[in-house]
């Protein structure tokens, strides 16, 4: 686990109701914004390498790193790493499971690592993929997840409903993430540019537009919503978020690289 820093350090002022999350960079600094309580960070730690991915729980997230290691912070608990082995390909992305108690790792590959309650219905790993993959979203019951490659290719399994992707479409940039909606077979799928395409019954979001190079995005608690993050620190709201404040006149070398929304 990072070395806990002062909260002033990382935490910035709350405001706009209960609306919590965090900004995680590639070397570990976590800032946090609104009702999510800064809990420490990786800042100080020896990483094998750069931090991929984030998840929260209440008082409490994860880091990921690409070589499948996990850092805990405040009441998020550990239930393994895949960083014992060489990867075949470094992890992209984290997700955790509705109960808090496991989460998944999913690698560049398709592969998928599970831990603690977080269940295997399958992998992306087994499809030729063309592109690698970019994000990673479970569903609302646990029961099932999607992968998103960079040219917006879908995969889904378990409970997940399949309902389209950006694959055959022309996209001005690469794909970098996929977030569930608040219905029961929804999805967005956001690219770099900052565009945010809806799927099934999730609404189209009005918000924004992205200010630099998105490079994740969140949904909010009630999934009637999404954040978006830029490497430079900024924060796009869209839908029902709400931005609490950025980082862009925060950030040193390290550059954004996750954002998650308050569980």
């Amino acid at each position: 686990m990072g070395k806990t820093k002062t909260q002033s350090a990382r935490r910035a002022p709350a405001g706009g109701g209960e609306l919590g999350y965090l900004l995680a960079l590639t070397d570990g600094t976590v800032f946090t914004y609104g009702s999510l309580e800064f809990q420490g960070d990786a800042a100080d730690s020896l990483l094998g390498q750069p931090i991929v991915g984030a998840a929260t729980t209440a008082d409490g997230y994860w880091l990921c790193a690409g070589d499948g290691s996990v850092l805990t912070f405040g009441a998020a608990r550990f239930f393994g790493a895949a960083n014992s082995t060489p990867l075949e390909a470094p992890v992209v992305a984290m997700a955790v499971t509705p109960d808090a108690k496991g989460y998944w790792l999913a690698a560049a590959d398709g592969a998928l690592h599970c831990f603690g309650s977080a269940e295997d219905y399958g992998s992306a790993r087994s499809y030729p993929l063309e592109r690698p993959v970019v994000g990673f979203a479970p569903t609302q019951t646990g029961e099932g997840y999607y992968f998103v490659t960079a040219d917006g290719s879908v995969y889904d399994f378990g409970d997940a409903a399949y309902d389209g992707c950006l694959r055959d479409e022309a996209l001005a940039a690469p794909a970098v993430g996929i977030a569930v909606s608040g219905s029961t077979d929804g999805y967005w799928i956001a690219t770099a540019d900052g565009v945010l395409r809806a799927f099934g019954t999730a609404p189209e979001l009005s918000g924004g537009p992205a200010r630099g190079e998105v490079v994740g995005l969140a949904p909010t608690p009630g999934a009637k919503g999404c954040l978006l993050a830029g490497r430079d620190g900024s924060v796009t709201a869209l839908g029902d978020a709400v931005s609490l404040g950025d980082a862009t006149e925060r950030l040193g070398p390290a550059g954004v690289t996750a954002v998650a929304c308050a569980a």
